[in-house]
């Protein structure tokens, strides 16, 4: 079974708001550098206030509400939540059809100099645990086991407690240039974009940071963006560097610096938002109106040790894109994929759409179609076949009950399971409920 990419793996909520104001000079550059999978993104979001099935006007729990004070008086800034998730295959190569997994997640904020002011320095950290329960896998490794040639649920894996992310963050030269540096969530920062948060959006791999990409997950490295053009301009440059030797809850400092085993990469790109505040639940290039190109490289990797199947890996490259545009007021759609060797697929196209009901801002509607053409080469034993290409569809709808509690049920059709080629289909139902605090 894909042991390499077992080995190597384990969406903001995507529509606008009411238009934004004309800009300040604080904010004429929003953040390139959060998304909901972030730190602050993920506490921004849950800290929005937005209309459900029982609220008719947008509305902030008293709990949110005294954080935010809390906040304002003492530069810390603190929440997390509850997911859990279940999973049905229609078909399996273990016999067990049925994954349930749990993630809970801790985020901190602290601001440690400039409290308030646009060049704030802040140091951001998150806790988590994720894990199967009841069952053998967690969905991360079931729906590759299913068969699936892209994990169907792309972040929800098997890990005990511990620091996922930790860093530091900061806007200086009036918002035109940012950086954060520290132990972050790669894919975060790489060919992001509005749907890619699998706690809140689309489950599938197929429809997050694009499985072409061999990128690292969370280890010490850093980035930084800016904005070349000026407040005026749309441009964006973004770049970062990271040591290729993840760990989930571990430190990874040692090898950034003591092996040459890195992954970089250029992301150039147009947003609507380079000239007006904060966008949408989320923060840079994840706008309702971007488009960029992602260049990115990742050195060879050598064995770590007696009986690593997964390596020696050859060095692994690759472009990529993302086209999302607004349609109307209320629905956005994505056109995304890219080219590369070492990740999951060699080819990948995607497109799909996401939807927010004028009367329920939490809520949301995603459908998304994907091709993918898996990469042979990451097989660590030959196989007497070739897997063949796959085609994944996915529609959910996310319906928020309070402003912090939401359930949403997950369809997933996949002609052609890569991993799997004794089927024809394979089709995922799931359910996933996720609690804020």
């Amino acid at each position: 079974m894909r042991s390499v990419l077992l080995a190597a793996l384990l969406a903001s909520p995507a529509l606008a708001q009411e238009p934004a104001p004309p800009p300040t000079v604080e904010d004429a550059y929003p953040s390139l550098l959060d998304g909901t999978l972030s730190v602050e993104g993920d506490l921004a979001d849950d800290e929005t206030p937005q209309t459900t099935i029982t609220n008719a006007q947008p509305a902030l729990p008293a709990w949110f509400a005294f954080k935010q004070r809390f906040r304002e008086r003492t530069g810390i800034n603190f929440g997390g939540s509850y997911g859990v998730l279940v999973q049905n295959y229609s078909n399996t190569l273990t016999g067990e059809d049925t994954a349930f997994g749990g993630k809970f997640t801790f985020n901190a904020d602290v601001a440690l100099l400039n409290r308030g002011k646009p060049n704030q320095l802040s140091f951001d950290i998150a806790i988590e645990d994720r894990r199967p329960i009841g069952t053998d896998f967690a969905p991360l490794q079931a729906g590759i086991l299913a068969g699936s040639g892209l994990p169907t649920a792309a972040t929800w894996g098997d890990f005990s407690l511990g620091i996922t992310q930790a860093y530091i963050r900061q806007t200086v030269a009036g918002g035109k240039f940012q950086y954060t540096i520290g132990k972050i969530f790669a894919p975060n920062f790489v060919n992001a974009y509005p749907f890619f948060d699998d706690n809140r959006q689309f489950l599938s791999l197929a429809f997050s940071t694009s499985p072409t990409i061999a990128s690292p997950l969370r280890g010490a490295g850093f980035v930084v963006a800016g904005y070349p053009g000026g407040a005026a301009g749309s441009l964006y440059v973004k770049a970062g560097m990271f040591t290729a030797n993840s760990d989930d809850t571990g430190w990874t400092v040692d090898d950034f610096f003591n092996r040459n085993e890195h992954f970089y990469f250029v992301e150039v790109g147009s947003s609507s938002f380079a000239a007006r505040p904060i966008p949408i639940h989320a923060r840079g290039p994840m706008d309702r109106n971007n488009m960029h190109v992602t260049l990115w490289y990742r050195d060879p990797l050598k064995p770590r040790g007696p009986g690593d199947i997964t390596r020696p890996q050859d060095e692994a490259y690759g472009i990529a894109f993302n086209i999302n545009r607004m349609a109307n007021d209320n629905l956005m759609w994505f056109l995304r994929g890219g080219l590369g060797t070492g990740g999951f697929a060699e080819i990948n196209l995607t497109g799909g759409f996401g939807y927010r009901p004028s009367s329920r801002t939490a809520d949301l509607f995603g459908l998304g179609v994907g091709w993918s053409k898996p990469d042979d080469a990451q097989i660590p034993v030959p196989l007497p076949f070739n897997l063949p290409d796959q085609v994944t569809s996915e529609v959910f709808y996310r319906l928020a009950i309070t402003p912090n509690f939401a359930v949403t049920p997950v369809y997933q059709f996949i002609i052609s399971p890569s991993l799997n080629p004794g089927v024809d289909t394979l089709s995922v139902l799931s359910f996933r409920a996720r609690l804020a605090f």
